[in-house]
């Protein structure tokens, strides 16, 4: 992975090609782990459990055009070793044209990932996907390994398919969580389950009309699962459908009216469409039911500063704050309700106080600067 960072932010030809030999190594490394010669069986149950397919990149066969990329570097790094100071003078025009030969045979796309060596095209960036997907799933191999041997006993064990894709999820690998859920929902069609974390995989990869779809599902399914309508009312507040959210929102607080995470969702919808009041209200609603709800505290208090409202949107930030003390966001938009409420020194510790939990976080460095100005106007006034 860090070779793969290194050739990407390589800028030599000479420096491109050392990268590139160093990643396509790696990877051939993990190749040969994955289909070990010496141990059929223990690579078979590598990709069995990583869900590791026999077209994959890493596999021998994609693998096997690049191992002759491996070799021309290798012979590069051997036969370009460092000369004498009269030889080098003497081939000075025989090496100028050797590196251009170089250059020539070998290229490297960083915006498609595309290799081109001695005429050759090859997918980088697919095989860096692979290796990225592999690295994910490593904190999680004893589960899919539990998971992977249930399933080579019973194909079917829908329950085995439903943990192995709640894992890949966890992984960040949607595509193969998404292909395991479709499996378990031949399996077990009405699963309601199953069909909302299909609708949360969607979300996740941006296919948001066909997660509503998969939550509509779910919502048939069990009306009284809360957090599927609630997944909903974001996802059409994504699209910008704001009035079909907020019809979800009121529909499942007409039902459970104590659900603070709708009022919160309400909340947001309504902010969008410029009804602060009722937003405001809905923010209140939430936290009456929980008063430590950490995203109703930050939303209200960031309502309440762009309605000039400063000392109650500092009161929401100091409550979120005892919650979420080290959480830089919140310091952050504390020091722009104090700056705005003309307390330029108290607002400066909150945004250093933001920078020091994360360095360079662009809201306190914008409103950082926007207060060091205050303060040299103040100054300069003051000095008159």
């Amino acid at each position: 992975m860090s070779a793969f960072t290194a050739l990407e932010q390589s800028g030599s030809q000479a420096s491109l090609r050392l990268c590139l030999g160093k990643f396509l190594v790696e990877c051939q490394d993990v190749s040969k782990a994955l289909w070990r010669n010496n141990d059929r069986k223990l690579g078979k149950s590598f990709r069995s459990a990583f869900s590791i397919s026999g077209n994959s990149p890493l596999s021998p066969a994609a693998f096997s055009g690049l191992k002759a990329v491996i070799k021309g570097i290798e012979k590069e790094k051997t036969t370009g070793v460092e000369k004498s100071p009269r030889g080098k003078r003497e081939k000075d025009v025989q090496e100028e044209s050797t590196d251009q030969e170089k250059m020539a045979a070998f290229s490297y796309d960083k915006g498609t990932g595309l290799l081109t060596f001695h005429g050759e095209n090859y997918e980088i960036l697919s095989l860096f996907l692979a290796v990225r997907n592999l690295y994910a799933s490593l904190p999680f191999f004893e589960e899919l390994q539990v998971c992977s041997e249930r399933l080579e006993i019973n194909p079917q064990d829908a329950t085995a398919l439903f943990q192995k894709a709640v894992l890949m999820y966890k992984a960040r690998r949607f595509e193969t969580a998404l292909q395991l859920t479709a499996q378990v929902l031949i399996i077990a069609p009405d699963d309601h389950r199953v069909w909302y974390n299909r609708g949360v995989i969607l979300s996740e990869m941006g296919r948001l009309e066909e997660a509503i779809e998969a939550y509509d599902r779910t919502i048939e399914l069990e009306p009284a699962f809360e957090v599927a309508w609630d997944n909903k009312g974001v996802a059409l507040a994504r699209l910008g459908r704001f009035e079909e959210s907020l019809d979800t929102y009121e529909n499942i607080l007409l039902k459970y009216p104590g659900y603070a995470e709708a009022w919160a969702g309400k909340g947001s919808v309504l902010s969008s469409l410029g009804r602060e009041e009722e937003a405001f209200e809905a923010y209140s609603s939430a936290l009456r039911i929980r008063p430590d709800y950490l995203e109703a505290l930050a939303s209200a208090g960031s309502l309440l500063s762009r309605l000039g409202r400063f000392e109650e949107a500092l009161i929401n930030y100091d409550k979120a704050l005892q919650f979420a003390p080290t959480e830089p966001r919140l310091w952050a938009a504390r020091g722009f309700a104090l700056s705005e409420g003309g307390k330029q020194e108290e607002a400066l510790q909150s945004c250093n106080r933001a920078l020091e939990l994360k360095p360079g976080f662009v809201p306190a460095l914008e409103t950082k600067v926007k207060i060091l100005s205050e303060i040299r106007r103040q100054k300069a006034r003051a000095s008159q």
